[in-house]
């Protein structure tokens, strides 16, 4: 019986490769060149559509219907499932 060795093992596994995903084990990072992966050189811009504010009040009005819509949905949804479920449980309790 091994009483746990298992999770012990695991543990071990993972602490293991968690650290061999580190970069300071990575050979291209061994020779002080860290800056690469830690610097603010490499983020990127977010680049954002240019929309008129016809387009854009076009937009969240029709998300808005989607939402609406989706919500209603699922209102039917629930009282259909819920409905049936109180049948169920009223017709085999035999109330």
């Amino acid at each position: 019986m091994s009483f746990g060795a298992g999770h012990i093992q695991d543990m071990i596994n993972r602490i293991r490769q968690n650290r061999a995903q580190r970069p300071s084990a990575k050979a291209k990072f061994k020779e002080h060149n860290r800056e690469v992966i830690y610097s603010d050189v490499h983020t990127t811009q977010l680049r954002f559509k240019n929309v008129s504010l016809e387009e854009l009040t076009k937009i969240k009005k029709q998300i808005q219907v989607r939402a609406r819509q989706e919500r209603r949905t699922e209102s039917i949804i629930y009282i259909t499932v819920t409905g049936v479920l109180a049948i169920a449980f009223f017709f085999f309790l035999g109330i």
